[in-house]
């Protein structure tokens, strides 16, 4: 099942039916220093032959040494906001564009140079009447790949994992094909099918099952191809991953998350759908077989705190952040899509998953981070970004700094 290259992640896994959703903006901060450097030089790694987008742009910013290992010491900084005419005619884009797109419901944030942010939101919430406030959260879908492999790469990075260790043996009682590595599982060359088109039946008609991980694995049958002979987006590689995380640190994936990434980031409104805290905005079949392949929730905010973190050097090593974002043919690597909005280059993922659609893009060359999330019909969430009415300013064009008053 290979997939379309850029914003086609998870496409194939549409439904007709958009939920209305009541979504949470919270302040937009920096980010402390989670890259471990204190522990053992990462292994050297081989790229894979693509693009590489630090050629052309080079986006390497030196951190100081963390005191607590993984957990990091900077200090946590708000974002300033915006102006206020920029705000104002920011909030009249994503009116336009959520009325032009004919959605449900659109949040959009923004992180932009000099340490400036904002987030706004339009639409209703669930009860159709209430305007959303911006304080509850919002289904990520695929988005969640990137915390994966964010994960991944920082336990390669401790010597306690190897892109090239073979899958089969560190999951006993699992299915999976022999000669699957972990950097096939990130780079989703490993051959093995997307749980979507045999889950489907079950995650229709029962909604209240619980899928395991093992239940997942076991059910997506046949091999699409033989490991690393051919490239195909599927999230089942992204469930293993998650077990795979869960066997090498001895703790479930939601601890690992939090302890690593969330806490330190203080990402209050992210977490796990399905965890007993979490919020409900889906069933327990869909949340749970898609799991660490696409069922987090964040809100606009945290998005944006996580895209500047990971993206401007504070989770991983350079070395490590480089593999990551070192690109193939199919424009993708290690959980990260090579993405363009109005014809700029960034990196990031996308995400759709029952009527829920996200976008989290960083553009180097610009140093703006922009993360769009919304309920509605299927589309293309970088071309709602890009686009704008004659005589009108888009949401990307005031991210950039374009004209803050609407002519």
């Amino acid at each position: 099942m290979t997939r379309h290259s850029r914003l086609a992640t998870g496409w194939a896994l549409a439904l007709t039916a958009a939920l209305l959703l009541s979504l949470a903006l919270v302040s937009p901060t920096k980010a402390p220093d989670l890259t471990g450097a204190a522990l053992s030089p990462a292994p050297q790694v081989t790229p894979q032959a693509g693009p590489d987008p630090f050629d052309t742009v080079p986006h390497v910013i030196t951190r100081p040494e963390p005191v607590d290992g993984i957990v990091g010491s900077a200090r946590v900084e708000e974002l300033a906001p915006v102006p206020v005419e920029q705000a104002a005619a920011l909030q009249l884009a994503v009116d336009r564009a959520r009325a032009a797109f004919d959605l449900d419901t659109l949040v959009v944030g923004i992180s932009v140079p000099g340490g400036h942010g904002w987030t706004g939101a339009s639409g209703l919430a669930r009860d159709g009447a209430t305007p959303l406030t911006g304080e509850s959260p919002f289904a990520i879908a695929s988005i969640t790949k990137t915390f994966v492999a964010a994960i991944v790469m920082q336990l390669v990075q401790e010597r306690r994992l190897s892109l090239d260790a073979e899958v089969a043996p560190m999951l006993p009682g699992v299915v999976v094909p022999a000669g699957v590595t972990v950097e096939q599982l990130l780079h989703h060359s490993s051959g093995i099918a997307d749980l979507v088109k045999p889950l489907r039946p079950q995650l229709n008609n029962d909604t209240e099952h619980v899928f395991t991980p093992a239940e997942v694995a076991a059910a997506v049958g046949t091999p699409w191809w033989a490991p690393g002979a051919d490239w195909g987006y599927s999230n089942t590689n992204y469930v293993l991953l998650g077990l795979v995380i869960e066997q090498v640190t001895g703790q479930p994936f939601a601890q690992v998350l939090e302890a690593r990434l969330l806490a330190p980031l203080r990402m209050d409104g992210s977490g796990i759908l399905g965890e007993p805290d979490a919020p409900w905005l889906m069933p327990p079949a869909w949340s749970s077989a898609f799991w660490t392949s696409g069922s987090m929730y964040a809100t606009a905010g945290d998005l944006l705190r996580w895209g500047d973190a990971l993206y401007d050097g504070y989770v991983l090593r350079s070395a490590s952040r480089k593999r990551m974002l070192t690109f193939d043919e199919n424009d993708y690597g290690l959980g990260a899509e090579l993405m363009t909005v109005g014809g700029r280059p960034g990196y990031g993922h996308s995400g759709l998953l029952r009527g829920f659609t996200s976008l989290l893009i960083h553009l180097p060359g610009d140093g703006v981070t922009l993360v769009l999330l919304s309920t509605g019909q299927k589309y293309d969430p970088a071309e709602l970004l890009a686009a704008k009415e004659p005589e009108q300013f888009s949401i990307l064009d005031l991210a950039l700094g374009g004209a803050p008053v609407q002519p």
